[in-house]
């Protein structure tokens, strides 16, 4: 922890961090500036070398180790494409992560560790993201912006700073990728844009859904399993058809 608690010593009394894990030095870290960009790059750069020295080997049971210390609230989301088979690689898995590093240094994001990348084989289920045969190899990215801060008005501008940077990647990133997003991370759009600009992302919304899944089909389905729509939601209702 001493690169987290070192950056953090620079701001407050060192008897007030000893006691913080890594996920509460790395919020107390953020806090200070969370939209600079400057700022947000040391953080990282004490995150990075942090986990650098976490690096070993541990044998335990997995209820201790397959969890980690993700962090307050936050902002994520998470997009699925496809990169070739587990015997062949296409590569677009590396190439999405350096074009998307490129956009985030263009745009000056204040852009938070981690960025999260996955792999898994193609799954049978046809409204997956990662739908494919199985030996069919799909990569999963995630980005980040955490809430740190209880100042509604530093809040509302992550918040704003996060739906640029999803945007960002929605319009320059997945189209190119064939991406898709993972379906719980899927939001209509804030209710403080504009009717006009509400329904032309929603709209694409609709328009990447309709091109990737068998929307028609599931409409299908839902109306025989779920007449009544006991079991939609206003997004639901929004993003996808219903059956006649």
């Amino acid at each position: 922890l001493a690169p987290l608690r070192e950056l953090l010593a620079q701001y407050k009394n060192p008897s007030q961090i000893n006691a913080l894990n890594f996920a509460q030095l790395r919020d107390e870290l953020i806090k200070i500036n969370p939209l600079s960009l400057d700022h947000i790059k040391r953080v990282n750069i004490a995150e990075a070398e942090f986990w650098r020295r976490s690096q070993g080997t541990d044998v335990a049971d997995s209820s201790l180790k397959l969890n980690f210390e993700c962090g307050g609230q936050q902002w994520v989301n998470e997009c699925a494409f496809p990169t070739g088979s587990l015997s062949s690689s296409s590569g677009a898995d590396m190439k999405f992560m350096i074009d998307l590093l490129d956009m985030i240094e263009t745009q000056g994001i204040p852009a938070p560790a981690p960025i999260e990348q996955r792999w898994t084989s193609g799954s049978s289920a046809r409204m997956s993201p990662a739908h494919g045969p199985a030996d069919s190899l799909h990569s999963w990215v995630g980005i980040i912006m955490y809430l740190p801060t209880n100042d509604q008005k530093q809040r509302k501008a992550i918040t704003d700073a996060f739906y640029r940077y999803k945007f960002h990647c929605e319009s320059s990133l997945w189209p190119k990728f064939g991406a898709v997003e993972h379906w719980a991370k899927i939001e209509l759009p804030p209710s403080d844009l504009s009717l006009e600009q509400q329904r032309e992302r929603t709209n694409r919304i609709k328009a990447r859904l309709a091109a990737r899944f068998p929307v028609h089909d599931f409409a299908v389905a839902r109306k025989y399993f779920d007449p009544h729509g006991i079991l939609g939601n206003r997004l639901l209702d929004t993003i996808l058809p219903r059956a006649p």
